[in-house]
């Protein structure tokens, strides 16, 4: 009965965890929905992206910036 017990918090937390980082920005950058007027259709616009490259004491970096949000997605990494 105790590891029933245990076995079904264990379940019930994880998937609270998973359920809280699917929620906190997991998909934040995926995809713009965007509806048309005139048609009530569902468009689906994909993340527009550009890598951006430099050099740091003779070794190339990227870090890569997202167009449609106007930010950062990752640090700088050496390539």
């Amino acid at each position: 009965m105790k590891l029933k017990k245990s076995f079904a918090r264990f379940l019930s937390l994880t998937l609270l965890m998973v359920t809280a980082l699917l929620s906190t920005g997991y998909t934040a950058y995926a995809q713009k929905i965007n509806i048309d007027s005139t048609s009530g259709d569902v468009v689906i616009f994909a993340e527009e992206t550009q890598w951006y490259f430099r050099t740091v004491d003779g070794r190339i970096q990227k870090r890569l910036w997202s167009i449609t949000w106007g930010k950062w997605l990752t640090e700088w990494e050496f390539v």
